[in-house]
């Protein structure tokens, strides 16, 4: 199985990044999968420019040349996609939103794709960002013909993820599930 995640944090190694380490390592743990990691920060991702050029007939995919012509093939082989977003602003970050509008562009006849979603956050439960944020990503995965087959969040204000074991323990079970798949 190929797997490809997609770090929405500026932090390389924070939070949201701890979490989705905990996931590979227990994907890893289980089979040794092709796991492919895209930190989005160092990836020069320009917004889309809601042209449609990609919609077209004979397009093929977005116009704009940009870090995401080498990101579309990684997608299009992938069998899981792991989706690692801090909440900002009661949705995901800057740097996975353009991650997000561009993936519009693909040909999504490349095969049905799982997805997973995972979410670091401030603020204890109930707390709208983490609903929004899965409402998003569900919408998303609807539209592209995607199966959302999980979705984790993890509160980090008061504990880091780095110290939280259950946090840690539970990551590092979904990703043994994930690899099942």
């Amino acid at each position: 199985m190929k797997i490809l995640t997609f770090l929405g944090s500026p932090r390389k190694h924070g939070n949201t990044a701890t979490l989705l380490d905990s996931v590979i390592n227990g994907i890893k743990s289980i089979d040794n999968n092709s796991v492919e990691q895209i930190f989005l920060n160092e990836k020069n991702i320009r917004p889309c420019q809601g042209c449609n050029s990609c919609k077209k007939d004979g397009a093929d995919g977005c116009i704009q040349k940009d870090d995401m012509q080498n990101i579309y093939p990684l997608i299009a082989k992938s069998d899981l996609i792991i989706l690692a977003t801090p909440i900002y602003w009661w949705s995901v970050t800057a740097q996975m939103k353009l991650l997000i509008d561009r993936i519009y562009g693909m040909d999504f006849t490349c095969g049905r794709k799982k997805v997973a979603l995972l979410m670091t956050y401030g603020g204890e439960l109930p707390n709208s960002g983490p609903e929004t944020t899965e409402a998003l990503f569900r919408e998303i995965c609807d539209y592209i013909k995607a199966d959302p087959v999980a979705v984790m969040g993890v509160c980090s204000e008061t504990i880091e993820v780095k110290d939280n074991k259950k946090a840690l323990d539970d990551a590092f079970e979904l990703g043994r599930m994930l690899a099942g798949f």
